[in-house]
């Protein structure tokens, strides 16, 4: 009894100190007409993003989340965050155009234009970017325990997103990209994977693909396996 006492403690001991990670990524994007010039003095504003049926809650926090990793990444540039966004169209009674140019988005896959330049104009913004979550999952597998005790398991997330960067002066998509990402890690605790983690994951891998300095229009696909 001694002895499995011992060999428990051990266990557990290794158990809450264990946290190993994998992560792999699957990053396209396509540079249609971004000028990084213009990029860095018109600014981004963020949009309300589109979401997969059951994933409403989250688009919130994916636009703060790509707020917060672009404004890290870059910091030449001025970011209009969604909540700004949001507050200078309805200041300006655009809340209707803004809402029907959402809906007309998901119906075509495009904004109108005037609306568009609109709001742009008024969140001072001349690029505009639209997020779209298409898929977000939490999960854990049982890897070991003792006596009916778990002392490891594995806590694993994934998320699949894309991102367009539209031009309000054109009305045209700028730049786009799409990043799926798989993550997992073996740990003693109880911390899941969070949400926010994976969204600033695919939010770094896309925007290290925005082009920084003049180049032409090409497509870049990047696939990373980090331990």
């Amino acid at each position: 009894m001694r002895e499995f006492m011992v060999v428990l403690l051990a266990t557990v001991s290794m158990a809450g100190c264990a946290s190993t990670a994998q992560l792999s990524a699957d990053t396209e994007a396509t540079d249609f007409s971004l000028n990084p010039e213009a990029f860095r003095s018109g600014g981004i504003g963020f949009l309300t993003p589109i979401s997969a049926t059951g994933h409403e809650a989250s688009r919130t926090a994916l636009a703060l989340a790509f707020a917060s990793s672009l404004s890290d990444a870059r910091e030449d540039l001025r970011i209009v965050s969604l909540a700004e966004v949001l507050s200078a169209v309805n200041s300006a009674g655009l809340s209707a155009a803004y809402k029907s140019m959402i809906e007309d988005y998901k119906a075509t896959g495009i904004m109108e234009k005037e609306r568009l330049r609109q709001v742009g104009e008024v969140s001072d913004a001349r690029y505009l970017g639209l997020l779209e979550l298409a898929d977000f999952d939490q999960a854990v597998n049982k890897r070991f325990s003792v006596g009916g005790l778990r002392l490891l398991d594995t806590k694993l997330a994934s998320i699949r997103v894309s991102w367009q960067i539209w031009d309000s002066d054109s009305g045209t998509i700028a730049w786009e990209g799409t990043d799926e990402i798989h993550y997992a890690y073996d740990t003693g605790r109880e911390r899941p994977v969070s949400f926010g983690f994976v969204a600033g994951q695919a939010a770094t891998n896309l925007i290290a693909q925005i082009p920084l300095d003049e180049t032409a229009p090409e497509q870049t696909a990047a696939a990373v396996i980090a331990r």
